[in-house]
């Protein structure tokens, strides 16, 4: 007896999310997305800005 499992019910990561302070009260979430080899891309974006790092936690943590 055979099974079979389809693997399009797993989500599969396109990003990696970074938390960096950049400044008193100043918390950016940069972002680079994963290509189909599991590399990262050398360039990251920002996505997000926060005052705190509770809000940026917090945010990530809604994504």
């Amino acid at each position: 007896m055979s099974t079979m499992i389809s693997l399009n019910k797993f989500q599969q990561l396109r990003h990696v999310d970074e938390i960096v302070e950049q400044a008193v009260n100043s918390w950016w979430v940069y972002r680079r997305t994963i290509g189909y080899n599991g590399g990262l891309s050398a360039t990251a974006r920002v996505v997000f800005f926060g005052r705190t790092k509770a809000q940026v936690t917090e945010w990530m943590a809604n994504q």
